[in-house]
């Protein structure tokens, strides 16, 4: 993991020496009432996820686990000999797993779609604005260049997958859409044209703590897909700053395509966040996969909580477990930063600290655009743990 910088420590120490100018904010649902509770549960709803434990240390005896999951996850009847694949990356910054994707899952995963005859697998992401930032005139940064020191690109390219960073197509490689229906984007979000050229898409996020959003898992993944322009949209949107990325994925574009989420937890950043934080190593890891968004939001969660809780040390929990309560003014000092010219007032918006999972609202607004809540999530492990009270912590956490 790459060690803090300067810079990074001292935005850091800034944010925390302005608590006294914050407001206090209370664990959702201790001083309210549950938001989620109100929403009706959908009877035909039940998302399944497929997982499997990994044991430290042991991946070289660990070949089939993904085959194992995937299988569990998804017949693949959506998938024909000589399609194209994209493999969606959570590339924000060039740390390593699990501050991105997990090679050793990638590696994985590119090798079952080339057995079943995928004519092209891509490869890719564009990584987050402060280290990557571009625009007609000028570029500063290099995906690819971030790809390779996450140790990323080198899995892409000993697999035979083709590496794609949306950048490097150029400012007009991109196309204009919109989600569906009632959503909180006031201008049209700008794509990578290359999501029409694939017949599917498969999102491969790691667990994360997330500075600004408390976590960051396969529903904030869709930001990487974002044109420069559209970036600054989302991070000036305010209030609606957990709606806004959740609603990516539901933009035609991508939502017609999205076959599989596909996640590591055998390491979790447990706090700070996206790019470094603690580090987790459960001597029993997680990786799951799902055909369903929100069935992988609420178990990367239920995942996240457990390694904050018993993985995590008391002095970083005290220290750093509470830093996204300054989430809404971090977020004004990057836009004032990342975008000094833009002159428009960031609006602030109301944190969220962990409390009842079902009540994060990127997952509050994916429930309400479908209609209502889960019935739950349908749990299959391909194989049991040792210690059963983590099955069970994690089966409490996923209770709507």
């Amino acid at each position: 993991m790459k060690k803090i910088n300067r810079r990074e420590f001292l935005g850091t120490s800034a944010a925390l020496a302005c608590t006294a100018m914050l407001p206090a904010v209370v664990h959702a649902g201790e001083a309210l009432q549950s938001p989620s509770k109100s929403l009706p549960y959908l009877k035909d709803y039940q998302p399944g996820i497929s997982s499997a434990w990994t044991r430290k240390g042991t991946l070289e005896k660990s070949s089939g686990v993904i085959d194992a999951v995937l299988d569990a996850a998804t017949d693949f009847s959506w998938l024909l000999k000589g399609d194209r694949v994209l493999i969606k990356l959570a590339l924000n910054s060039g740390n390593a797993f699990p501050a991105t994707s997990d090679p050793w899952v990638l590696e994985q995963v590119v090798r079952i779609l080339k057995d079943k005859g995928v004519g092209e697998v891509l490869v890719g992401d564009q990584s987050g604005i402060q280290a990557v930032q571009w625009n007609r005139d000028s570029q500063r940064g290099s995906s690819r260049e971030l790809c390779r020191s996450a140790g990323l690109l080198q899995t892409i390219e000993a697999s035979g997958a083709t590496p794609v960073f949306f950048e490097e197509a150029g400012y007009d490689a991109y196309v204009r859409t919109s989600p569906p229906g009632n959503h909180h984007w006031e201008t049209p979000l700008w794509i990578p044209s290359i999501l029409n050229q694939v017949d599917h898409i498969i999102f491969m996020p790691r667990v994360s703590s997330h500075v600004m959003g408390e976590i960051t898992s396969g529903m904030k993944l869709g930001v990487g897909f974002l044109r420069e322009d559209s970036r600054r949209v989302f991070h000036s949107g305010g209030k609606d700053f957990f709606a806004m990325y959740e609603e990516i994925a539901q933009v035609p574009e991508i939502s017609s395509r999205l076959r599989l989420v596909i996640t590591s937890g055998r390491k979790v950043l447990t706090t700070i966040g996206p790019d470094f934080g603690d580090v987790a190593e459960p001597e029993h890891g997680l990786v799951f996969a799902t055909e369903d968004l929100l069935a992988n939001e609420i178990f990367s969660y239920a995942w996240l909580v457990w390694n904050r809780e018993f993985e995590t040390s008391y002095f970083a929990k005290v220290t750093k477990g509470n830093v996204s309560r300054f989430g809404s003014f971090i977020n004004k000092k990057f836009v004032g930063k990342y975008w000094p010219k833009d002159d428009a007032e960031v609006e602030g918006f109301n944190v969220f600290r962990a409390g009842h999972i079902y009540d994060h609202p990127a997952i509050m607004n994916f429930m309400q655009r479908k209609g209502g809540k889960p019935m739950g999530i349908d749990w299959n492990s391909i194989n049991a743990v040792e210690d059963n009270s983590i099955s069970a912590y994690l089966k409490q956490q996923m209770m709507s």
